[in-house]
């Protein structure tokens, strides 16, 4: 398949020298049998597309970040397929929960690439802070107060550029249905970035499907899903006709952006139109 790669929309103007390259795939709903469908789209078949097509451009990534509803079934063969695939890459790579996730199959099976309630990892000269915002039982997300009070702490200490890396997003992306359904008090969040200028992206998934809005000096970045998508500026569930994709960010030592979108050209599955949930 011939990606459909659009110009890189620019976050600032000026390139770096010695950027950080990243992936972001997201929602991936995975299951532990391999031709297992969800609104029909066979999800399998669907990552290890957009996986093989991110892999395929010329520029290797330096690390992906996969940010939630990895396993769609809680089964561990599910789990036990992404840490195989995602070794055989030879590529770092960092896994946080969704809400359609069970964190403790996640970091059983995915060992020390599962991550946990808040996790820091400094690549390149950048400050990659990942937080869990999945809660049991629930399809929206929450940050407990000792979360953000580690991430408070951590910023304070820290000064270098900084991506937030969760799954539910913590302001509104424009989609009714969705928007009940995100960070219940992401507006701790958004006042967090705003007291510290590093944080440079938030980066996040659950949205199924492009976002950027610009707050200050901080872009929030939502990413397509590597199966279905969800349609943009919805009232209630539905589904959109665009491929499946990735996000990727070009991240500067001094704290510059760029990022795009990456879709597969065509997908020979398209989901089921009449779909109202799942």
């Amino acid at each position: 398949m011939r990606p459909t790669i659009p110009r890189p929309f620019q976050v600032n103007a000026e390139d770096s020298a010695m950027p950080l390259r990243l992936i972001q795939l997201s929602d991936l709903h995975l299951f532990g049998d391999p031709s297992a469908t969800l609104l029909g789209i066979t999800t399998r078949q669907s990552f290890e597309a957009v996986l093989s097509l991110a892999l395929a451009q010329p520029d290797p990534p330096q690390a992906l970040i996969l940010s939630g509803d990895l396993v769609q079934d809680a089964s561990a063969a599910g789990y036990r397929y992404l840490r195989e695939r995602l070794k055989r890459t030879e590529i770092p790579h960092y896994c946080i929960a969704g809400n359609h996730d069970l964190p403790a199959l996640l970091t059983e099976h995915l060992g020390a690439a599962g991550l946990g309630a808040v996790a820091l990892r400094r690549l390149a000269g950048w400050n990659l802070i990942f937080l869990d915002s999945s809660a049991a039982e629930q399809v929206s997300g929450v940050l407990t107060p000792t979360q953000l009070e580690q991430l408070a702490a951590l910023l304070a200490a820290e000064t270098a550029p900084a991506l937030i890396c969760l799954h539910h997003h913590p302001l509104s992306i424009g989609s009714t249905w969705m928007d009940q359904i995100g960070v219940s008090n992401g507006a701790a969040l958004l006042a967090l970035c705003e007291r510290h200028p590093q944080v440079k992206a938030v980066l996040f998934g659950h949205v199924h499907q492009a976002f950027a809005e610009q707050r200050g000096s901080c872009w929030f970045l939502g990413a397509p899903a590597t199966c279905f998508q969800f349609k943009p500026r919805s009232v209630n569930f539905a589904l959109d006709d665009q491929p499946p994709g990735y996000r990727e960010l070009t991240l500067y030592p001094d704290g510059q952006v760029r990022t795009r979108i990456v879709r597969l050209s065509a997908y020979a599955e398209i989901p089921l139109p009449q779909a109202g949930g799942y």
